[in-house]
């Protein structure tokens, strides 16, 4: 999402909708996808171990 946070609970499995709270929504798996491609940019550009951080707000 636009804000680069990821919310386990902003997610919708009946709806396959990801809603953020920032205000991006999308389909759940576009959105997994996009998370996916990231991390593989990340590790092609040289970062280690590329993950992304759990919020628990």
């Amino acid at each position: 999402p636009v804000c680069g946070k990821i919310h386990k609970q902003s997610r919708d499995h009946n709806r396959h909708l990801y809603s953020c709270p920032c205000g991006y929504k999308s389909n759940d798996d576009r959105v997994g996808a996009m998370n996916i491609q990231n991390l593989g940019k990340r590790w092609l550009s040289g970062e280690k171990n590329p993950r992304y951080k759990k919020d628990n707000n």
